[in-house]
């Protein structure tokens, strides 16, 4: 008996005696897991994102994998942009928390630049010559393409002059957006009329292109590697010529620099022959499910009233539009004695990235293509300008009829 409780009273000390240790070693784990939870709200709050935004963009990112894996499996062209737009759009109307993933669409669009880019060869240079035809020419079909759209949003949807102006102007969508909002038009309105053309120019041109000119469209382009035979010093490579493009474009001023300076500068590079570094086929895949996620994103929140008064009109714009570019693809090839294809995707007043991406995968020309749409978006946003310092006096007595 009394060696017994001998022995736990010895038990009890020791485990008396370990208390404070593991008191100190408790909370040494806490103030660990204080400090790494304090250091990523600091990482989450430079970018703007909370937790919360951050479980809605992985749920984005998740229903565009279904998307995407879904198309692909049904043989649909442009399987992983068109599969999580459809998605996207789906998750939206039925009020899934989604959220686009706005911090990574600089990264996406530079890394798609320099995939772009990568199209331009030494032999490009010399045909130069022959694209000032068509280069040429797209000046007066973009003039005409957007006063006829004006026209056509203000005197039959009814909209604003400025609001219909900024509408039709087939420019960058974001760039449009944020000059209507200065200029006094419907921001909003201009948003949903720029979005639902690119909607639906994207939707119907890889259809077109494959059923009806028998082209091939999968989802990479089809001289990309895969990650798997990429090199650091690749990898390397491909970063510095994004970072270093978006870099000197933001610095000079360039238009959508985030694309457009990797674009160029990747251009430049692979053009001289420097260097042959392709971004690969994952990548590719993720810039696309990235892109489809965004344009899905722009229709958060649209009501009936909406998709009545504005998206209908900007879907049958879009319509119109391609039309006119088919009209225009058939005229200007004969002209210039391009491929209809290549003219058809130059001249398709889509998303300059969809655009560029279609030319891409489907591997014709996306350098020439690239070029087109590179005047094409200067062209606008510049016009924009001057027309809008030149009438400033707009009447704006029938808004938002």
């Amino acid at each position: 008996m009394g060696f017994g409780r001998g022995v736990r009273e010895g038990r009890r000390r020791v485990q008396d005696s370990d208390k404070p240790d593991r008191a100190h070693q408790s909370g040494t784990r806490g103030a660990s897991v204080a400090r790494v939870r304090k250091l990523s709200q600091q990482l989450l709050g430079r970018t703007g994102l909370t937790l919360p935004k951050l479980g809605c963009i992985g749920i984005a990112y998740g229903v565009a994998l279904v998307g995407g894996l879904l198309f692909s499996i049904l043989g649909v062209p442009l399987a992983w942009l068109l599969g999580p737009l459809v998605f996207s759009l789906v998750a939206t109307a039925i009020n899934k928390p989604l959220e686009r993933p706005a911090f990574l669409q600089l990264p996406m669009r530079a890394l798609l630049g320099v995939a772009i880019g990568a199209s331009f060869t030494p032999e490009l240079l010399g045909r130069i010559g022959g694209l000032v035809g068509s280069l040429a020419l797209l000046v007066p079909y973009t003039a005409v393409v957007t006063f006829a759209g004006t026209v056509f949003l203000e005197r039959v949807a009814g909209f604003d002059r400025p609001t219909a102006f900024f509408s039709a102007a087939p420019g960058g969508l974001a760039d449009m957006a944020v000059m209507s909002g200065d200029a006094g038009a419907d921001a909003r309105r201009v948003t949903l009329v720029q979005a639902s053309r690119v909607l639906m120019i994207v939707f119907i041109v890889p259809f077109w292109l494959q059923f009806a000119s028998g082209l091939p469209i999968g989802s990479t382009a089809p001289r990309s590697p895969p990650i798997s035979q990429l090199t650091v010093i690749d990898a390397v490579g491909i970063c510095a010529i994004a970072w270093a493009g978006y870099q000197i474009a933001t610095r000079i001023g360039l238009l959508a620099a985030s694309m457009v300076g990797p674009l160029i500068l990747s251009g430049l590079l692979h053009g001289l022959g420097l260097t042959t570094v392709k971004v690969p086929q994952e990548v590719l895949i993720a810039a696309q499910m990235t892109l489809g996620i965004m344009i899905g994103g722009y229709f958060i929140g649209v009501t009936l009233r909406e998709f009545v008064t504005v998206l209908s009109w900007g879907i049958a714009f879009g319509a119109m539009l391609l039309l006119v570019a088919a009209a225009a693809a058939v005229g200007v090839s004969r002209l210039t004695d391009l491929d209809p294809t290549v003219v058809l995707l130059s001249y398709a007043p889509g998303g300059q990235n969809e655009m560029n991406l279609l030319a891409l995968i489907i591997g014709i020309d996306a350098a020439v293509v690239a070029l087109h749409h590179l005047l094409r978006v200067a062209m606008v946003v510049i016009g924009a300008q001057l027309v809008f310092k030149w009438h400033t006096n707009w009447d704006r007595s029938e808004t938002h009829k």
